[in-house]
């Protein structure tokens, strides 16, 4: 590759993302000394147009991450899609759901807030461990967090296992608390292999291995899926035990990355230097998350006395939701949290607002157009791809009900996990904490004064309510802690990107319903197919528009994205 052909394509990767660009190298801190950078990795103000941007090659690097963390985690949350297809069908809205899902509360759970990619575990893990990575003592390092970690969520286990069966019938006073604790009970192990997912995800990042950190989810809906269609007649226990086994295979994929580390078995008389950094950074991000987590509790004890199948049916409207905001927001945090915490560490706080900015940008580009389409075809959608077997018209009618008041929530979700970072990058875990638990009470009221008048519909406009709440309170603690963020200078590509949704969901939803109405395929396959084919041509149509819109206002994200595109092509 010619030297030209080199600096053109990290000319590329900063540009659709924007100048100053998204940078950072996603697995290290790079060393805060700017002697050690040769003055061919630095360019000037007049050439980007915005002051210095150190280090090029790192655009380049967060550029290729989160393309390839966005592509895994979007094959994991499609496997996840269809695993909720197939418990849907085989159980549809029902008692065997909401128990397994009740129980699931506590291991699942766990599983996914604390040890997927962004969570405590892996956030902890990466902060103290990049760093480290090429101090001789980091297999020591990494095999006393292992150690720790999983004597502490043993402890944790099997106080579960004590309290649960006084516990339960007083967060579920609706629900039968004996199938609910056997479910629990056959996935209590999963509390620990949480802290060993999340910390194996953090060593393997530390490493330069993704793969498999993001694409581990699937092989807990695979084992899911495997254990509805051999034991269906087993209930909730194959959903259990399919569980169980699912978050096994999480952790066992992970091994290759740990093993990198070399990780050794000490005494833990003597902690190695990082330990206690990768405790105290832990506790109140662990605690912080678990505020979510209580906010759940708060909705399943409102919840319980509502229609059977109601929270199946809210869990199903926020997978559907996380299916592109899940995959964006992660592939997004997974690079820009190392590069936040070496920002602040150089004292580069105006880059880190800027590309706060511009990552929520991008984010919100990309988003909103697609959860806009769930809320103008919500019907269709949940029809195409869960009614069939036991999930019924009724089931589909409480999904819809819970997606309608839920995807308001995303515009102010993204911003939100993207500021949480900057406190992460700040070691600051506690203002999250605090604010979390300002929520819960927001979130109690909430459920109140709308599950009587909205029911189902009052649980979902409560949790958008606490996520604007949490989004304001963070901008403002962060004023506070570095100053202005600059928002002012986001209402306008805000307002072209939400007026664009818009007319994005109104054309679909008109050229869905037209097509439906003008093409009668026979049979059950028949009205399948007519019904994906009218979501997808009406989803294109619309999609076209939305960056029609942005391109004729001049909004920065898709011109930069049709340029690289075109330079590609060339």
């Amino acid at each position: 590759m010619s030297v030209d052909e080199s600096k053109s394509d990290r000319d590329e990767s900063q540009e659709v993302l924007g100048k100053p660009d998204i940078t950072g190298e996603p697995n290290r801190l790079p060393e805060p000394a700017a002697s050690q950078e040769s003055e061919s990795e630095t360019r000037s103000e007049s050439e980007t147009g915005s002051g210095p941007v150190k280090n090029p090659k790192h655009a380049e690097a967060i550029g290729k991450t989160f393309g390839l963390v966005a592509i895994l985690t979007f094959a994991s949350k499609f496997v996840g899609l269809a695993r909720d297809i197939v418990i849907m069908q085989a159980f549809g809205t029902s008692k065997t759901t909401d128990y397994y899902y009740f129980a699931n509360l506590v291991t699942g759970n766990f599983l996914v807030l604390f040890g997927g990619l962004g969570g405590p575990f892996h956030s902890s893990a990466v902060s103290v461990m990049a760093a480290k990575k090429d101090s001789p003592d980091i297999g020591k390092l990494t095999g006393q967090v292992l150690m720790v970690t999983t004597i502490i969520l043993s402890v944790l286990t099997a106080l579960v296992y004590l309290l649960a069966p006084l516990v339960i019938p007083i967060v579920i006073p609706n629900a039968d608390p004996k199938e609910v604790i056997t479910n629990l009970n056959i996935m209590l192990p999963m509390i620990i292999i949480t802290g060993l997912v999340g910390v194996g995800a953090g060593i393997s990042n530390t490493f330069k291995e993704y793969f498999w950190p993001s694409l581990a989810p699937a092989m807990a809906s695979i084992a899911i899926i495997a254990a509805v269609l051999l034991y269906p007649e087993a209930g909730g226990v194959c959903l259990a035990v399919g569980t169980l086994l699912g978050a096994i295979g999480q952790f066992l994929v992970q091994l290759p990355g740990i093993m990198k580390s070399r990780p050794e078995l000490t005494s833990l008389a003597r902690l190695e230097g990082g330990v206690k950094e990768y405790f105290h950074m832990l506790g109140p991000a662990a605690i912080s998350t678990s505020i979510g987590q209580l906010n759940v509790y708060i909705d399943v004890f409102f919840m319980s006395g509502l229609a059977v199948g109601s929270y199946t049916a809210l869990l199903n409207a926020n997978k559907l939701i996380q299916l592109p905001l899940g995959v964006l927001v992660v592939s997004m945090i997974v690079p820009l949290l190392p590069r936040f915490t070496r920002q602040v560490a150089d004292g580069e706080i105006d880059a880190l607002k800027d590309q706060f900015r511009r990552a929520v940008r991008v984010v919100w580009f990309l988003v909103l157009p697609l959860v806009t389409l769930m809320l103008a075809m919500p019907g269709p959608i949940v029809r195409l791809l869960f009614q069939r077997g036991q999930f019924d018209e009724q089931s589909t009618q409480l999904v819809v009900l819970a997606l309608s008041y839920l995807i308001p929530s995303s515009f102010f979700y993204v911003a939100r996990d993207i500021l949480t970072r900057i406190f992460y990058a700040h070691q600051d875990s506690t203002t999250p904490f605090r604010i979390g638990m300002a929520a819960l009470i927001v979130k109690a009221l909430g459920d109140w004064l709308l599950v009587g008048p909205l029911g189902l519909g009052g649980i979902a406009l409560s949790t958008t309510i606490v996520t604007i709440f949490n989004m304001t309170m963070l901008a403002i603690c962060a004023r506070k802690k570095i100053g202005s963020l600059g928002l002012r200078t986001m209402v306008v590509p805000a307002i072209i990107m939400i007026g664009g949704s818009a007319v994005c969901g109104l054309v679909a939803s008109f050229c869905q319903s037209f097509i439906i109405a003008n093409l009668s395929l026979p049979g059950k396959v028949g009205a399948f197919v007519s019904l994906g084919l009218s979501i997808a041509v009406a989803a294109a149509i619309g999609l076209s528009i939305y960056v029609a819109i942005c391109l004729l206002l001049r909004l920065e994200e898709p011109a930069l994205a049709l340029k690289r595109i075109k330079n590609r092509v060339k």
